[in-house]
């Protein structure tokens, strides 16, 4: 295959299709797409992709990273392109907008575009003859293609294998694979996606992909907005971190899993059951944090995050199963109760949650682990120890706990680390942060409601002096939420 064959109106690229099996995520970096193109250029050993005809089609059974790295380049789309603002319904991220620019600056500085190199071949005698020579060798350079035989099931069988004896194909990456047409699977991907790009819902009924792709949509928001900064700069953080990160669509499937009790075990040929999934989804995350009357407006900094400024899945997944239990035992209230105190203890205790999390891991083990070290310290404030006295309390259980060790000093001499700088932006950042003056719990930026101090029944107005900012869910039951601070004030 010729650089040739990828511009776009070629039979062999219009043709070139990734079967619904590959995997969801595009890992690889700027700098390694810039590596494979350069890689090209100069004729260097590039191993074969590996392609299956069916209907006219061509798949990509191993290789689409080296191709699409390829295809980026002959058309100049790193992720913001014409051809990727088509896939993606003209819905582009400012973050994956930041890494298109990357790329393209680094393929700039580094050999320059396609089409400057047809321009050289074009225009001799306006360039270096060593560019002009190395523009004129693309015409011979070839990627090498190996083709396979048979049905879809042999396709996906070698799909991975190929992908296994290379280390390459995670236990989690597996299962997505397997289960790629249940429900649970087809939501998470479509969150991810925000909803587009999903041409193998085309099945389902019109209806049904319109909601998939607007409750998918709302779901992505909630999750990855606003784009999370690298370096951090502010304690304003995504609750699920960067949608790029290699752990984002595995927790996003544990997740949608965790809101359905199980994974569905039949297909989903009609999408009803995905829109279903999608639904529990939506409440639960709004629960958490959104603008919705009945969202806790929780941090992300304080509950998904680590001391470093890292969102750990295994913090958003525990914190989040936590709160489900909670609200279907009708404990919501209990716990706004003593909400103020938890998030205090959290802040001025990053360094206990990561020692838990550092001890056991965060597989499925780990993660229950986490979860009965949060279910001690709620229990421990409801029966009225004192945030003061919660870290001790807690080491009589968990001897291992150092609740001495300080993450936020740094190593001594020389240069701060990312780690510890990330950690000090966000505690200076939470130290500001505003705080709901219903349950003392911080408000974040995107989940806050305006409640009148006096209520408008009993005459209050609308003048700023008798507004203040709450989360909904203490504005929709303020009454009740009081007289609960109160009393779990009185027990300590």
């Amino acid at each position: 295959m010729s650089l040739n064959e990828l511009r776009e109106k070629e039979l062999f690229f219009t043709g070139l299709r990734k079967p619904d099996f590959q995997r969801e995520t595009a890992e690889w970096s700027p700098k390694r797409v810039v590596g494979l193109i350069k890689t090209f250029i100069e004729g260097d050993l590039i191993p074969a992709v590996i392609l299956w005809r069916h209907q006219g089609l061509l798949f990509i059974i191993d290789g689409s990273h080296r191709l699409s790295a390829l295809i980026a380049w002959v058309h100049d789309d790193y992720g913001d392109g014409d051809l990727s603002r088509a896939f993606f319904d003209n819905v582009i991220p400012e973050e994956q907008k930041k890494v298109a620019d990357q790329t393209r600056e680094m393929v700039k500085k580094t050999f320059g575009s396609f089409e400057t190199h047809l321009e050289e071949v074009q225009n001799p005698d306006a360039y270096p003859a060593d560019l002009v020579t190395r523009a004129r060798r693309l015409a011979y350079r070839i990627l090498n293609l190996q083709w396979m035989s048979g049905d879809e099931k042999k396709a996906e069988q070698a799909f991975i294998r190929i992908n296994q004896q290379a280390a390459m194909t995670q236990p989690e990456e597996l299962k997505l694979i397997e289960s790629r047409k249940k429900p649970g699977t087809i939501a998470a991907r479509a969150i991810i996606r925000r909803g587009t790009g999903h041409k193998y819902l085309s099945g389902f009924a019109a209806d049904a992909q319109s909601e998939v792709a607007s409750q998918a949509t709302e779901l992505h928001q909630l999750l990855f907005t606003p784009p999370l900064d690298s370096p951090l700069s502010s304690d304003d953080v995504p609750a699920g971190g960067g949608v790029y990160a290699a752990t984002a669509l595995p927790m996003v499937s544990d997740f949608v899993t965790l809101c359905n009790g199980s994974e569905e075990q039949v297909n989903d040929d009609d999408g009803a059951k995905a829109v279903a999934y999608l639904t529990r989804c939506r409440k639960v995350m709004r629960m958490l944090l959104s603008n919705h009357p009945s969202s806790l407006g929780l941090h992300p900094a304080v509950y998904f995050y680590s001391w470093t400024g890292k969102q750990q899945p295994v913090l958003f997944l525990t914190v989040a199963a936590i709160m489900i239990d909670l609200e279907q035992k009708a404990r919501l209230r209990k716990f706004i109760g003593i909400r103020g105190k938890l998030e205090y203890f959290l802040v001025e205790n990053r360094s206990l949650v990561n020692q838990v999390v550092r001890k056991y891991g965060t597989k499925s083990s780990g993660a229950k682990q986490l979860r009965s070290f949060y279910d001690d310290v709620l229990g421990m404030l409801w029966e009225g120890t004192g945030v003061d006295g919660l870290a001790q309390a807690l080491t009589d259980k968990y001897t291992f706990l150092q609740p001495e060790e300080k993450p936020y000093e740094g190593q001594a001499g020389g240069r701060a680390s990312s780690k510890v700088k990330a950690g000090v932006i966000l505690k200076a950042h939470l130290q500001g942060a505003p705080r709901c003056p219903i349950c003392s719990g911080f408000v974040p930026t995107q989940a806050n409601s305006v409640d009148h101090k006096q209520r408008r029944a009993d005459g209050g107005t609308g003048a700023a002096a008798n507004l203040q900012l709450t989360h909904p869910y203490c504005n929709s039951n303020k009454e009740q939420l009081i007289a609960e601070v109160q009393r779990a004030a009185a027990r300590g």
